[in-house]
């Protein structure tokens, strides 16, 4: 009996100590299956980890790139712009110049062709005329002196007493007009209106201001004598 008992112990003993052993075996293996799944876990991390490095860095060039684009599209917009400005510009100053010196010339004709048809005249009384037709239109003078007649309404005649040919006529009175309709009382910026620029114009210490217009001949002219703005007389000549 004791004998068969401690069979059974050893036996019992050997069979722990197997048991044991596969424990110890088994507890091994998973360790070892865990520190692979885990390196495994690490080594797919670091992959994912150099991907999503890798992918970024491209993300980023790719966008630096398309910002250089823009910014390439951006100099070149403005730069065709800022051409297209200076063409513009170039092109307005080209037609400002041709319409100055179209009106320019237009003036100039203007003023020839009002020069060329300027009659020197009050009233239709020129210069030259005889002194015969003056008293046929206006009477008998009211007064002479020397060779200066004043008829009605102030008109003086100043005439050559050897031909007896009128030579300056001028009047302070707005009843009288010039072909051109110029009157004494008028604002002297008409003059350019009705006349065109004058061919001289004098100044005196007085503040009076003489504008005078020549005949296409310039053998007569007429004179327009203004103060203050105001036109105070106006002669008509020979020259």
């Amino acid at each position: 009996m004791k004998k068969t008992f401690a069979v059974l112990m050893l036996a019992a003993m050997l069979f722990a100590v197997g048991c044991g052993n596969q424990a110890q075996e088994a507890a091994k293996d998973a360790q070892q299956k865990v520190e692979q799944t885990a390196n495994e876990a690490k080594d797919k991390a670091a992959e994912m980890k150099d991907d999503a490095t890798k992918k970024a860095e491209e993300m980023k060039s790719d966008a630096a790139a398309k910002v250089d684009e823009a910014k390439d599209a951006a100099n070149k917009a403005a730069e065709d712009a800022n051409a297209k400005v200076d063409e513009m510009k170039s092109e307005a100053a080209d037609k400002m110049d041709a319409m100055k010196s179209d009106a320019e010339k237009m003036a100039g004709d203007m003023k020839n062709a009002v020069k060329e048809g300027r009659t020197i005249a009050l009233n239709g009384i020129m210069p030259g005329e005889s002194l015969d037709a003056i008293k046929a239109q206006f009477g008998e003078a009211t007064s002479t002196a020397g060779d200066v007649m004043t008829f009605a309404n102030g008109l003086k005649v100043k005439f050559d007493d050897a031909t007896k040919k009128v030579k300056e006529i001028s009047t302070t009175d707005n009843t009288f007009t010039t072909p051109e309709g110029m009157y004494v009382g008028a604002n002297e910026y008409l003059l350019n209106e009705y006349c065109g620029p004058a061919d001289e114009v004098e100044k005196d210490d007085d503040g009076e201001v003489e504008y005078k217009y020549f005949s296409s001949d310039k053998k007569s002219e007429v004179v327009y004598t203004s103060k203050n703005g105001i036109i105070t007389e106006i002669t008509c000549a020979v020259k």
